[in-house]
């Protein structure tokens, strides 16, 4: 695997904390697949996308099940079991996304080896091209899978923050959410 340098040297290696981090929501965000690319990585390998409204009914699910399951009465017995209800998902997204990402990595020194050999000559090249081949299907699979677990722990997350500042849960509106946004976005300019 190459060494990533910092940008501007030639001798200072930056340490990968994304690899070695504690799993949390704002790693999870980080790590996670560009959504732009899973269209073209499902089309490419004949592969199925989740249903766009993966992460709304999961939100529903966990509000519903925050619910009728958790203790209704605020406090830390609360706290803990809305902890408890999100922190697997985002472990296990994080641990997805990070398997997605050395996936990928493979594919890249299963190419710069199929480079080499071209260079080289040799009988082996076949197979390297077809062992490259199925890393990039698998690699395209766990990328698919790691934007699955960060859609569905985003849906739980959602419903764990609204339950968590003691608001009622209600269907998320994607047009709401972009008035909202665009109007923080403009209450900042006009105070910057």
């Amino acid at each position: 695997m190459a060494p990533d340098l910092l940008p501007g040297t030639t001798n200072v290696v930056r340490f990968p904390i994304e690899e070695r981090g504690r799993p949390t929501l704002e790693l999870m965000r980080m790590l996670s697949p560009d959504v732009r690319t899973l269209d073209l990585l499902a089309e490419g390998y004949g592969l199925e996308l989740p249903a766009p409204d993966f992460r709304d009914r999961v939100d529903a699910e966990a509000a519903d099940h925050i619910l009728n399951h958790l203790d209704p009465e605020v406090g830390a017995r609360r706290t803990e079991q809305l902890v408890t209800l999100l922190e697997p998902l985002v472990v296990t997204a994080v641990e997805t996304a990070r398997a997605a990402r050395a996936a990928w990595t493979s594919v890249g020194e299963g190419r710069r080896q199929i480079a080499q050999a071209k260079r080289e000559g040799g009988y082996w090249l076949q197979a390297l091209e077809d062992r490259s081949n199925g890393q990039e299907r698998q690699a395209a699979e766990a990328t698919i899978e790691a934007h699955l677990r960060a859609e569905e722990a985003e849906g739980v997350a959602r419903a764990v923050n609204l339950a968590r500042q003691g608001e009622v849960w209600t269907p998320r509106n994607v047009a709401t959410d972009l008035d909202m946004l665009l109007g923080y976005q403009q209450g900042s300019r006009a105070t910057a």
